[in-house]
């Protein structure tokens, strides 16, 4: 029998940061294993005890500078059951606010881009947006009705 190995990983968040008037807040942030950046919602890795929602709400707060009132968890998935043991929640935050300036953590070098909702099926679409657990948070959306 072979030897198998598992990345035994923290739970991680994403979220879907949404205003009042239906934009969502998006980061683009450089990413060493395809040596470029991407365009992604926030998101991030929970802390040892702490509850995924909790974890959306600080990594929201951290990497963009807005804040969640309310959060709908729209669902979760293995991102790679194959070799992992984690999970990856997707929130909704509709109706968010911005509170004060992005304070991401030191290796992070993130820009915060505001995106119409509207115009999101055609920058996943157009290859705009490639991060799987990005695309998945808005299929999620997309089944809960689009309820921002």
């Amino acid at each position: 029998m072979r030897d198998f190995y598992v990345v035994t990983a923290p739970d991680w968040i994403n979220v879907i940061p949404v205003t009042d008037d239906d934009r969502v807040i998006l980061v683009r942030q450089y990413r060493f294993g395809i040596e470029g950046s991407t365009l992604e919602i926030p998101g991030g890795m929970c802390d040892e005890g702490e509850p995924p929602a909790d974890a959306a709400r600080r990594e929201l707060r951290e990497e963009t500078g807005y804040e969640a009132g309310e959060l709908e968890l729209l669902g979760s998935v293995h991102p790679n059951p194959a070799i992992q043991n984690n999970r990856c929640h997707s929130f909704l935050a509709p109706g968010v606010r911005r509170v004060g300036a992005p304070d991401p953590d030191a290796d992070e070098a993130i820009e915060v881009v505001e995106v119409p909702l509207s115009e999101i099926p055609g920058l996943i679409a157009g290859g705009k947006i490639t991060h799987a657990l990005v695309i998945t948070a808005f299929h999620y959306l997309g089944l809960a009705g689009n309820k921002s």
